[in-house]
C-alpha cells in the first residue's frame, strides 16, 4: 500500500463491526494492517456507549457473550484516541454528526467511513473522502 491511510469510522460503523460478522472479520484484517491508522474522539465513543445500551443491542450483545467493556476497550486498542479542539456546524439536519468530522479534521485523516446518510451526502469535507465501509474495504483491496 505504501503510506499509512488515516481514517474515522462513525459510532454506527463501530457498532456493524461489533454485530455483524462478516464486516467484523473484514474490519479485524484492517485493524491489524500497520498502513492503517484509526483515530476517534471521546465524543465518538461517548455516543457509542450511548447506542450499546439500547435495549435492542444490548440483547444481540449479551447473546453473544461480549460486553459493552470489552467492546469500548477493543475500540480503544485499535484507534487513536484524540480531543478535538475545533467545533464546526456542518452538517445542521443531524448537529450530532458534526463530531465525526471534527475528529477527522483535527486527525487530517483521509477518510470517514460512515453508514450515514448525511455525512454520505457530502462525499467529501475538506479533501477527505467520505465512504461505506465496503468502499473502504474495496479501495484497501486496491
Amino acid at each position: 500500500m505504501g503510506k499509512k491511510v488515516k481514517v474515522v469510522l462513525d459510532s454506527n460503523v463501530w457498532v456493524s463491526i461489533f454485530m455483524n460478522k462478516t464486516l467484523g472479520r473484514e474490519f479485524s484484517r484492517i485493524f491489524d494492517m500497520e498502513d492503517v491508522e484509526v483515530y476517534i474522539s471521546e465524543a465518538i465513543l461517548k455516543e457509542i456507549s450511548r447506542v450499546l445500551v439500547y435495549p435492542k443491542i444490548e440483547q444481540l450483545l449479551e447473546e453473544s457473550g461480549v460486553s459493552i467493556e470489552e467492546i469500548i476497550q477493543k475500540i480503544i486498542e485499535k484507534s487513536n484516541v484524540i480531543k478535538p479542539k475545533i467545533k464546526l456546524n456542518v452538517i445542521q439536519e443531524d448537529p450530532e454528526d458534526n463530531k465525526i468530522l471534527e475528529c477527522a479534521k483535527e486527525s487530517e485523516v483521509d477518510s470517514i467511513v460512515s453508514g450515514d446518510k448525511h455525512l454520505l451526502e457530502l462525499r467529501e469535507y475538506d479533501d477527505m473522502k467520505i465512504i461505506t465501509p465496503r468502499q473502504f474495504i474495496e479501495e484497501l483491496k486496491k
